[in-house]
């Protein structure tokens, strides 16, 4: 019998699949035809890659349920990724600082800036304030 994480893990496969967000209008977004709000279970997560509790993810410091990877960019089939941006590879921590309670680190904000974000058109400030809204709609 699944368990709850089971289904709770499914539930977030089919809401990072199924929650396809307005493409911003904004005259630097680039050209692709929605996003994709990327999110994960964290417990599962944790259960599966650190019982110890070694990360802020999972030290149970901050209660983490859906944890958000970013909006990705989309095609209809495909999606690019990791784009030149004029905006600086690294996000800086004072950014990053604003986001843990739906994004558990920096490096895990760094790492879906370069590879979605930056292909958004937006920057990363601007990525990560149209993150939030979208997080809390969920």
């Amino acid at each position: 019998m699944p368990s709850a994480g089971d289904a709770v893990g499914r539930l977030a496969f089919l809401l990072l699949v199924l929650i396809g967000l307005a493409t911003p209008r904004d005259a630097g977004a680039r050209d692709f035809d929605f996003y994709v709000l990327s999110l994960s279970w964290s417990p599962s997560w944790c259960a599966e890659n650190d019982r110890d509790g070694s990360t802020a993810q999972c030290d149970g410091r901050r209660p983490y349920t859906f944890i958000a990877h970013g909006l990705w960019p989309q095609y209809e089939r495909g999606w690019p990724e990791y784009c030149p941006s004029g905006e600086p590879e690294r996000v800086p921590q004072a950014l990053a600082r604003t986001l843990y309670d739906i994004i558990p680190s920096a490096g895990l904000a760094g790492h879906e800036w370069r590879k979605h974000g930056s292909c958004s058109g937006l920057s990363q400030r601007v990525y990560f304030e149209t993150l939030r809204p979208a997080y809390r709609k969920v």
